[in-house]
């Protein structure tokens, strides 16, 4: 089969899109060594990390929703592997991150509700629309009914941060033990609740700190972070690392005594799945996709919970490893071996089939 994969984020981008993108076509390439296999790059970006034998095609339009629906089209290929935004013509699949929009557009800007009003429309192009959890799927299925059935593929842990040899921030040179939470710094990720959890815990102090990585890059509406610092009973009991490159990230996972992450809503949350592969103790909002994701692999709280109760949980997750069999349970179900392999079926199953 001749594949020609969207690369659009491939060298640069929002991370988790560039992670997905690049997963997706590497696990692909690994998988079915027999395809003939291109990816779809913009003009100037660097291939590094292309597998031998990956052929190129550069495209030059912008936003990528343009990009894709006019020049991901027409090259050839039996099938087109799309991210958000389906090529015009051609057979293709889609794969749609999250909905989000649809639900909360008070979490994006003006300019990005209207950029991502075209996607759900643009899906009806693909012969298949895929997402990362069920969770997600449902929702799709409910905001635009005309997509159902949406594919469930999952997501795994990214190999850049898991894979990655360890190096020691600068941030936590004199620590030994501290709490983490890393993501966009964004309302959604509600990092106002995990700055009230760390002031109202016992656990987190000046001495082991909740230390923050992110940054507001690709971020939509941006959280107030001055003014939840501003409430900490001791400003010294929460760090600000912003960007850390990924083998610092994973040294953080792999010494943290907990990684937080109180999210309002994902569409699958690879964060949570990273710090598990490093072996983080794991706290994450109670929310319906991180229960399918964890499953027993972390503790839960309300995301919306009052200071006390998320400081309660803190303390209560403190330095408290999943059992081995429910981490790797978890570890299990989510690969990018089996994401391809869930994605290459889902083809077959819409009548995408080899010639």
């Amino acid at each position: 089969m001749r594949v020609l994969f969207d690369g659009y984020w491939w060298a640069d981008g929002p991370a988790a899109n560039r992670t997905v993108q690049r997963e997706i076509l590497l696990a692909w390439r690994r998988a079915f060594p027999e395809d003939q296999v291109a990816v779809a790059l913009r003009r100037g970006a660097d291939a590094d990390g292309l597998p031998a034998g990956v052929g190129v095609r550069r495209t030059a339009l912008w936003p990528q929703g343009v990009s894709n629906a006019l020049e991901l089209g027409g090259s050839g290929a039996d099938l087109v592997i799309a991210h958000n935004f389906a090529p015009l013509t051609g057979t293709s699949a889609v794969f749609v991150h999250d909905a989000m929009f649809v639900d909360h557009p008070e979490w994006f800007s003006r300019a990005e509700r209207v950029y991502f009003s075209a996607m759900l429309p643009s899906a009806r192009r693909a012969r298949l629309v895929a997402t990362s959890s069920a969770t997600e799927a449902a929702r799709i299925e409910r905001v635009a009914p005309h997509l159902a059935p949406v594919a469930a593929i999952g997501l795994g842990p990214t190999p850049a941060i898991v894979d990655e040899e360890p190096v020691r921030p600068q941030i936590a040179a004199d620590l030994t033990s501290f709490a983490l939470t890393v993501g966009r710094l964004n309302v959604r990720k509600n990092l106002a609740a995990t700055i009230a959890a760390a002031g109202a815990s016992e656990r987190v102090t000046a001495d082991s700190p909740l230390i923050v990585v992110g940054s507001g890059a690709h971020s939509g509406v941006a959280g107030d972070l001055d003014a939840a610092l501003a409430t900490l009973p001791d400003p010294h009991a929460v760090r600000i690392a912003g960007r850390l490159t990924d083998a610092e990230i994973a040294w953080l996972y792999r010494h943290a005594s907990l990684a937080i992450s109180l999210s309002l809503d994902e569409g699958f949350g690879l964060t949570p799945l990273e710090a598990l592969a490093l072996g983080a103790p794991l706290l994450v909002s109670d929310i319906a996709v991180h229960r399918e994701t964890m499953g027993a692999a972390a503790r839960f709280v309300a995301p919306d919970a009052v200071a006390h109760a998320l400081g309660a949980a803190v303390d209560a997750a403190w330095g408290a490893e999943p059992s081995p069999d429910a981490r790797q349970a978890a570890l299990d179900r989510w690969s990018w071996q089996q994401v391809v392999q869930r994605l290459r079926k889902s083809c077959a199953n819409a009548g995408i089939r080899e010639p």
